[in-house]
């Protein structure tokens, strides 16, 4: 039975990071594997500031349906657990959560 679990990425970036570019890239390639919505938000524009105060150090950041999930780097298998995991139970794995976080 397919999974109803709608998956929305959000991916906190800027035109000036290569790391996003990687990032981007990463995300890119589970197109093929996992159907998603991809949500880009440059952090240094206007109406991005609260992101900017809170990831300015960090991006790329990837968020999935709201809840944190990377910085840094977006990692392919791990990512694609995650987004497997997602569909078939609807929640994050805490196991899969970026170790950084959950301390802060």
């Amino acid at each position: 039975m397919a999974s109803t679990n709608r998956i929305i990425l959000t991916l906190f970036t800027s035109k000036s990071c290569s790391l996003c570019n990687d990032a981007k890239y990463t995300i890119d390639q589970m197109r093929s594997k996992i159907q998603f919505d991809l949500i880009q938000k440059d952090i240094k524009h206007s109406e991005n500031s609260v992101w900017f105060h809170k990831y300015k150090y960090d991006i790329p950041v990837l968020h999935l349906n709201n809840q944190f999930l990377f910085k840094h780097k977006v990692k392919k298998d791990k990512l694609e657990l995650v987004l497997k995991k997602f569909q078939e139970t609807g929640k994050i794995p805490s196991e899969f959560i970026d170790e950084e976080v959950k301390t802060s």
